[in-house]
């Protein structure tokens, strides 16, 4: 009993010890995607301001492939000390029912927060006739195939959320998967593709230009970017989506690293500039407590894995 007592007590005093010195170095944020997206926007301005709020060294380091795959293995078998976390998105709870994984959605990581959800946008090259997506599912309907959309990956959110909203209209569109982004918003504006399901990051300047047409949004309202933009919901089509951005760490990491990590990012995004400059990039500012992003990542791949199941989606 003694002995239990005073390992406790040595266990409080070096976790005391751990959280007065945290961070000592470079944290190291992952984005398991490449440079030029909405996830590279998103962490360069989360991490500028958790700098700024803290003198701390805040390090976006990029490790795209295969998906987010490849960059999220690297954080699952990373030392468990606070030094490295991963920005996510909900292919975190979808990848595991789509193919083989060498890391687990649960058990090899700690959940700090969610900082961002983002409805998709449907655009189309300004080539394509279509105006609304009533038009673009009975042009697609149509005519099988001639229509095709670009994706960040395959089996990603952006991918996900397009064949749900294939699923519930028929449309029968041709999936074009890239390595990112950039090249994915690039191809549809240079009509290599003719349409995307995307956050508003990428395609909102060419919107805005007029190089993109938006026909649709698959928000539960409208967003303040684009009010002319009808929901699909409006439009009488029963589609809603939302993607998400989150942080985690490898599993094991110290409770205070945790702490820290989730106080600094929930100071970070409910700044105002940051708040602000997240909506401009199209995406609805959010967090959370790690317990209820833990909550949200068990209840997203039940819910995915039947969405999956359901559609018969499959990687191509």
């Amino acid at each position: 009993m003694r002995i239990a007592s005073l390992l406790m007590a040595l266990a409080l005093v070096t976790g005391a010890a751990y959280a007065q010195d945290y961070p000592n170095r470079p944290i190291r944020w992952v984005v398991p995607f490449p440079p030029g997206g909405g996830a590279d926007a998103t962490a360069r301005t989360i991490t500028q301001k958790i700098t700024e709020n803290t003198g701390k060294a805040v390090v976006v380091d990029y490790a795209p492939g295969a998906g987010g795959n490849i960059g999220t293995e690297q954080v699952a078998r990373a030392a468990p000390d606070g030094y490295t976390v991963i920005q996510t998105t909900n292919g975190h709870t979808i990848q595991p029912h789509l193919r083989k994984l060498s890391w687990d959605s649960v058990k090899d990581f700690a959940p700090i927060s969610i900082v961002a959800r983002y409805p998709l946008v449907v655009a189309v090259n300004p080539s394509v006739p279509v105006r609304t997506l009533a038009e673009l599912i009975a042009y697609a309907k149509g005519n099988p195939r001639k229509l095709s959309y670009g994706s960040s990956g395959i089996g990603g959110p952006l991918n996900i959320g397009a064949e749900i909203f294939k699923k519930a209209t028929g449309a029968d569109i041709l999936h074009v998967p890239y390595k990112g982004n950039a090249p994915m918003t690039l191809a549809v504006v240079s009509g290599e593709v003719s349409t995307v399901f995307d956050s508003l990051t990428g395609p909102l300047p060419h919107i805005r230009a007029g190089k993109l047409r938006a026909i649709g949004y698959l928000g539960e309202k409208r967003s303040s970017q684009l009010p002319d933009v009808p929901t699909a919901i409006e439009s009488g089509i029963p589609v809603e989506y939302a993607a998400w951005n989150g942080m985690l760490a490898p599993a094991g990491t110290p409770a205070e690293a945790i702490h820290w990590l989730n106080r600094e990012i929930v100071k970070a995004v409910g700044s105002p500039e940051v708040n602000a400059r997240l909506v401009r990039l199209g995406y609805e500012p959010v967090t959370n407590t790690a317990q209820q992003f833990s909550a949200l990542i068990a209840a997203e791949l039940e819910r995915f894995g039947k969405i999956i199941r359901d559609t018969g989606i499959k990687l191509e």
